[in-house]
């Protein structure tokens, strides 16, 4: 099986911060136009091409960044609840926007271990990441039928199935093949 990752298009959170939508409200901004580009884009790429199935996130940005895709290669979308965004709190407290990305660089800065002294704390681990995104990718990667999977999703998470969780910026609507040894 040949696997692709797809980090999301650019997203816009204007939207949820108007509505103050906080914990796992504040993840659901759409797409800017920037982010529909770069998804109609990323369809073009030759390695997406003849993909038997596309997973994807169920928030909206990796939904509708999948569903540009689908339409351009003319590939179903299935939703694999288990591969949304990382944790900020695994308590799902909720926190604002700013809280979410200052807890995210103190998780990159610590490559996803907690650490003596952090200002944070209660964010989701690198092993616990990686450990929900392969249980929730797990029938996926048993189906024989797929001889190409395209999973589109978070930075987060592409970094937990690459087990690489200081990996620097990931482009929105960047393709990262996954060796199938990072699955093991």
């Amino acid at each position: 099986m040949n696997i692709y990752l797809i980090r999301h298009g650019e997203p816009t959170y204007a939207d949820t911060e108007a509505l103050g939508l906080p914990g796992m409200g504040a993840e659901l901004g759409q797409l800017t136009a920037a982010g529909i580009a770069q998804a109609e884009a990323a369809a073009k790429d030759p390695r997406l091409q003849g993909a038997d199935l596309i997973v994807s996130s169920p928030y909206p940005r990796a939904l509708h960044t999948a569903a540009i895709i689908s339409r351009r290669i003319d590939c179903p979308i299935e939703v694999a609840v288990g591969i949304y965004e990382w944790l900020p709190r695994t308590d799902h407290e909720a926190v604002s926007q700013k809280e979410i990305r200052a807890r995210w660089e103190e998780y990159k800065a610590n490559g996803g271990v907690p650490k003596p002294g952090d200002t944070y704390t209660g964010w989701e681990t690198h092993a616990q990441l990686r450990a929900r995104a392969l249980q929730a990718l797990k029938p996926y990667l048993e189906r024989t039928d797929i001889g190409k999977l395209l999973i589109v999703c978070h930075g987060g998470i592409m970094r937990a199935l690459l087990n690489t969780p200081s990996l620097k910026k990931i482009h929105y609507c960047e393709i990262r093949e996954l060796p199938l040894e990072c699955l093991g």
